[in-house]
């Protein structure tokens, strides 16, 4: 195969440079791979961002012919986790396959794993956890919280939990409908959607296990877990046959076709972040609002199509299936009307009263938003280390992770740095009343706990004075 080889001074070393080359043409030596093409520093050094860039220009004039690149470890092609995951991602549009030189990690995931540090925490710290996990996932133990269905057992080994195994086999047999051994090959039509049967639990009175609602998405997460077919995945581990299945294989996969025939076409994720992502809350059950995007498409009296992009605000109950009544206590707002609401009550306030309220961040948060994200993106890029998936998947991952980050970063869309001395009560106000994007989440949040929505008014929950 045809390979580029890629590498940077990663120290003042001159004989890194030559350490770095060798490991590249013993890996395509070895690999019986032609280097085509090697990418250095070059003389005088070029700019990392311009060395990156000709590599991608390289690879793009191949006009879209597969190529090998081959550095010599993840610290080459960029210096965090999440700056590798999006120059992966960019190669991959290109055309470049990317392997590490290492003969040991040469995964570019396993080896950045290894060798990148990722919000505040070194390699080392990575690899520590990770070695303690994998050893309890070599056992096949039970990691994090159970799967709904199961317990865990005194010995950390999954047990099945009689009364929610019943509901796990209830949905899993009315989702996938009746099999059709006069038609193996065609895909089978299944039985109610999503919303549907969450609409009959919850008629029934029927609660997950934190007490809430049942809704789709929580149905479908449920409908994918392959724990009920008695397989155990996790950390790179796949151990079939690891506890009592709750649900038969052939239902199981009768179930994903079910979901392959109905799932549309996705498109491309807007990376514009709702102002009050984190803020708003029900006023009838207290969950946080969600920001949810739909689009309507017509056709024009000439003949031409057209599409229209609306962004909202909803409880999540909303989506729950419940009956009518029960439904309408649970509020929904065009995201304008919202934003705009929230500004208004804040405006209409004195200034002595906000200035009471005003709560700046603090150095040393960058607040709990943004915490998960980032365990859900490290989480991802270990799932993809472990061979379940590509590249591509790590996408949406990485685009929440900087539309988070954004609200909390120096300079960034939407964002205030948490640590900048510049943020001010004045900050606040100039904000909040020219509802310039950059900042105005920030200076929401430094005023207000939280914003109750009801079905027709706002009532922000202002910091203690």
């Amino acid at each position: 195969m045809r390979a580029a080889g890629y590498y940077r001074s990663l120290n003042s070393d001159p004989r890194s440079e030559q350490t770095a080359i060798s490991a590249i043409e013993r890996y395509c030596r070895e690999g019986f791979h032609t280097l085509a093409h090697v990418v250095g520093p070059g003389e005088p050094p070029l700019r990392e961002a311009d060395q990156y860039g000709a590599l991608v220009a390289y690879l793009d004039g191949l006009g879209r012919g597969e190529a090998l690149v081959v550095i010599p470890g993840a610290r080459h092609l960029s210096s965090t986790l999440d700056g590798l995951v999006e120059r992966l991602a960019e190669l991959d549009r290109v055309g470049g396959q990317v392997k590490c030189a290492d003969l040991a990690l040469p995964d570019p995931f396993q080896n950045a794993l290894e060798s990148l540090p990722f919000a505040g925490q070194l390699p080392a710290q990575n690899r520590r956890v990770r070695e303690s996990l994998m050893s309890k996932a070599a056992r096949g133990e039970v990691l994090g919280r159970t799967p709904f269905g199961y317990v865990a057992d005194i010995d950390g080994t999954f047990q099945i939990e009689s009364v929610e195994a019943t509901l796990v086999r209830r949905l899993f047999d009315t989702y996938a409908g009746d099999a059709q051994p006069d038609q193996p090959d065609a895909v089978p039509t299944g039985g109610p959607g999503l919303r549907r049967i969450a609409g009959v639990f919850n008629g029934e009175g029927l609660r997950t296990r934190s007490g809430r609602p049942w809704t789709p998405v929580t149905l479908s997460g449920m409908l994918r877990n392959r724990v009920y077919t008695g397989s155990y995945a996790r950390y790179g581990m796949r151990i079939a046959s690891n506890h009592e299945r709750i649900v038969e294989r052939d239902v199981f996969n009768r179930a994903q076709a079910v979901m392959s025939s109905r799932s549309p076409e996705r498109r491309d994720r807007s990376l514009t972040p709702y102002l009050l992502s984190g803020l708003a809350r029900c006023w009838s059950c207290g969950r946080g609002m969600h920001g949810i995007e739909r689009s309507r498409k017509w056709t024009r009296v000439d003949g031409s199509k057209a599409s229209r992009a609306y962004r909202y605000y909803a409880c999540p109950s909303r989506s729950a299936g419940m009956e009518n009544e029960e439904e309408e206590a649970h509020p929904g707002w065009r995201e304008s009307d919202l934003d705009r609401a929230t500004l208004d009550v804040l405006r209409a306030e004195s200034a002595d009263r906000l200035k009471a309220c005003f709560n700046p961040p603090k150095d040393d948060s960058q607040g709990e938003e943004l915490r998960v994200v980032e365990a859900q993106f490290l989480e991802s890029v270990r799932v993809v280390a472990s061979g379940r998936g590509g590249v591509s998947d790590l996408v949406s991952p990485l685009e929440d992770l900087r539309t988070v980050r954004a609200m909390y970063a120096p300079d960034g869309v939407g964002g205030v740095s948490a640590s900048s001395a510049a943020f001010t009560f004045e900050d606040v106000l100039a904000s909040i009343e020219t509802a310039e994007p950059a900042g105005l989440h920030a200076a929401i949040a430094s005023l207000v706990d939280r914003v109750i929505v009801h079905g027709d008014r706002v009532e922000p929950v202002f910091h203690a004075g």
